[in-house]
């Protein structure tokens, strides 16, 4: 965690007195010279000193009131006379600038970081669905949408950048919100998108491979994960996830664990645990959850969601009644039954976990359809594993395009056909839609059918452009179309 000092206080002055506009803080500054508003100040962060020059000039053109800079450089260079501040370690601008305006506001809303390989929007929308029921005021950054819980904004990122944040952040707290949720992504982490922020609780649902393509190695990627524990006052982790349980957390002796299990331990650091029949344990105080049943909800992000509220000193009786009125999350395990056509599990599963995961829980001896693609321009080794996955749990598979990005569909097609035993068990429709609904008008009463990749996501990105389209809307549409 950053330390205020007097240069940051002085930072912030400076901001004040030289920028106009809107009395939000957060709005009089930009480090985006073609995007400067007149009146802002411009932060000038690029590590190339004469690009530097050139983004304040073409600020200045734009209407910026004045600049910072870590550079030192002549008047007569810049060719201008407003106001500047010169600020070593100009790339942690924002977080310095979080700690010296948010300090006052720490203490008045609790802020909850969650990553993990899967589980995290589920994990993010059903504790702000939650804490919204015990009548709290929750702000909300995830991939699903920012805004305050329900009302939510669409998002371009997991965890977005971090001016992106500071001006979500900044207007939770002029509204008031208890809590503070952000979806924080191993990329998020690793590129510093949350530094300056501290968590009263980081939450981390499991680790499994995942995002190679970026991280190169699992070990980088558990790192980047774990990096959420170095800004937290408490952390709730799986203790189901060995990839996370077999790291040593020594160092952060400033922080307080405690972990959540689907199984029955003798370890009082698990505040929460599941029965077989269909009861949650919290503290050896059970309560039953009968939609567990209907495989609606995924058991870790319920487990996750009961040890927080435990933590924040609800009783049995309000975290009973708060979980079960939780609504299933569109897109998040959703089942969609039919008259005539079976019944369609949409999810957004897209690692191979996620894959055994959700087979595991939706566990069929009848017919099974499987509908999936996997995304370009990502970690193609997981093609075949998942494709193997599929092939063993699937009586059937259609595989099509899911965001193939930049990279060539046939490419990554090919890469998901190696992972298969018998060319006979699936077929390969390249438009998404088309094998939608070839799936839907080739299936039975008795067929169960996972669409899988996609979720509730409102786009296909092709040659990195987004083309419209939602697999439960078309679904729909098709059923409403046939089956009305």
């Amino acid at each position: 965690m950053l330390i205020i000092d007097n240069n940051l206080i002085h930072l912030k002055k400076f901001i004040i007195c030289n920028s106009k506009g809107s009395i939000k803080f957060s709005d009089r500054f930009c480090i985006d010279s073609r995007k400067v508003k007149s009146g802002q100040i411009f932060i000038s962060v690029d590590s190339n000193k004469s690009r530097n020059f050139k983004n304040i000039k073409n600020a200045i053109v734009n209407g910026a009131s004045g600049f910072i800079t870590e550079y030192i450089f002549q008047r007569k260079d810049l060719k201008t006379s407003i106001p500047f501040f010169i600020q070593k370690k100009i790339n942690d601008i924002y977080h310095m600038l979080f700690n010296v305006d948010l300090a006052e506001y720490r203490h008045k809303v609790k802020t909850i970081g969650i990553t993990g390989t899967n589980g995290k929007t589920s994990s993010v929308l059903l504790l702000a669905q939650s804490l919204t029921y015990l009548k709290k005021k929750v702000g909300v950054i995830t991939s699903e949408g920012c805004g305050i819980y329900p009302a939510l904004e669409g998002s371009d990122y997991t965890t977005p950048p971090i001016d992106v944040i500071y001006k979500y952040y900044t207007n939770f707290v002029s509204n008031e919100c208890d809590y503070i949720i952000i979806e924080c992504s191993s990329q998020g982490l690793h590129q510093g998108r949350v530094k300056g922020l501290l968590f009263d609780y980081a939450c981390i649902t499991n680790i499994h491979n995942d995002h190679l393509d970026y991280h190169k190695t699992i070990k980088n990627y558990i790192d980047s994960k774990l990096l959420i524990l170095e800004q937290s006052k408490k952390a709730i982790l799986n203790y189901d996830s060995s990839m996370i349980i077999k790291n040593k957390f020594d160092k952060l002796r400033n922080i307080e664990f405690f972990y959540f299990s689907k199984y029955r331990y003798r370890n009082k650091k698990i505040l929460s645990s599941y029965k077989k029949d269909n009861k949650i344990s919290i503290r050896n105080q059970d309560f039953k959850f009968d939609k567990i049943e209907k495989n609606y909800f995924n058991i870790y992000c319920l487990l996750l969601i009961c040890s927080i509220l435990k933590l924040e000193n609800y009783g049995m009786k309000l975290i009973n009644s708060s979980i079960s009125a939780l609504n299933e999350l569109p897109g998040r395990r959703q089942v969609i039954r039919t008259k005539n056509k079976g019944t369609f599990i949409i999810d957004y599963a897209h690692t191979t976990q996620s894959f055994r995961d959700i087979y595991a829980e939706f566990k069929s001896y009848g017919y099974t359809t499987t509908l999936f693609g996997c995304g370009g321009d990502r970690d193609s080794s997981k093609r075949t594993d998942i494709a193997k996955i599929v092939d063993k749990n699937s009586s059937f598979s259609i595989i099509t395009e899911d965001n193939s990005r930049n990279e060539k569909l046939s490419s990554i097609i090919n890469n998901i056909k190696s992972g298969f035993n018998d060319n006979k068990k699936y077929i390969v429709i390249k438009s998404r839609k088309t094998a939608i609904k070839y799936l839907f008008t080739n299936s039975s009463k008795e067929h169960i059918n996972f669409i899988l990749g996609k979720g509730n996501e409102n786009y296909l990105i092709k040659n990195n452009s987004k083309v419209k389209h939602n697999d439960i809307i078309y679904l729909n549409n098709l059923i409403n179309k046939y089956e009305s």
